[in-house]
């Protein structure tokens, strides 16, 4: 049997703990073997740039992942502020075999239609339904890609983050509903995303609680900003 790296070890350790935490109730999780054709890191990088003409930045591979599947939802429970969240995640490796993803729905400018043929999931919601991903832009000569996300209510936004920084603030937030509009250019303080702030607003007042042994003030801060 192929052994985690110290990188996919840290992620099972999260899994595990949203099961263990007594202020956290799992719907479902998934802890995948790891799937041996998706290769070491520089073959998934070299298979980019074969396949799809994607260099990709050397140091997107500390982030390399080789499950396949790793997927975790989960709920708070009293006395915490009631917080859901999921997250599952999509190998580098795979992105070169799959279909972007669908923007048949009307919420979707023609605009985003047309680029989102270079968008790879590579975090989605798949056991609620919710529609909501997070997404890789593929360019070629882009070697740090974009990275794209939709709540499946509001369109597609660009957020301000690459992937190494997604995967770090997702290590934090556990995959929380809507914590990604915290790196996008959404209005927060406007009618229309009045339940995304909320939805942010109780995440970093019950995390910091549910897991002590992480630093979420910036994080707070960042959303005390957008919401003066």
């Amino acid at each position: 049997m192929t052994e985690p790296t110290p990188y996919e070890e840290s992620w099972l350790n999260i899994v595990d703990g949203l099961r263990a935490n007594p202020g956290i109730s799992v719907a479902r999780d998934a802890k995948g073997d790891i799937d041996l054709t998706a290769g070491d890191v520089p073959e998934a990088f070299a298979e980019l740039a074969e396949w799809e003409n994607i260099t990709l930045d050397p140091s997107l591979q500390e982030n390399y992942l080789r499950f396949h599947e790793l997927a975790s939802q989960w709920e708070t429970v009293q006395p915490y502020e009631f917080v859901a969240g999921e997250f599952r995640l999509t190998p580098i490796a795979h992105l070169i075999h799959e279909d972007p993803p669908s923007f048949a729905s009307a919420l979707y400018s023609d605009d985003e239609r047309l680029f989102g043929a270079e968008l790879r999931i590579i975090d989605e919601a798949p056991y609620t339904g919710a529609g909501t991903f997070a997404a890789l832009r593929l360019q070629s000569e882009v070697d740090n890609p974009e990275i794209w996300f939709t709540d499946h209510r509001q369109g597609l936004w660009k957020m301000d983050l690459g992937y190494h920084g997604y995967f770090e603030v997702l290590r934090l937030t556990k995959g929380a509903f809507d914590w990604q509009h915290l790196f996008t250019q959404a209005p927060l303080t406007s009618e229309e995303f009045e339940i995304t702030a909320d939805r942010l607003k109780n995440m970093l007042t019950a995390l910091p609680g549910l897991f002590p042994e992480h630093d979420y003030e910036p994080l707070q801060e960042r959303l005390a900003a957008r919401l003066r």
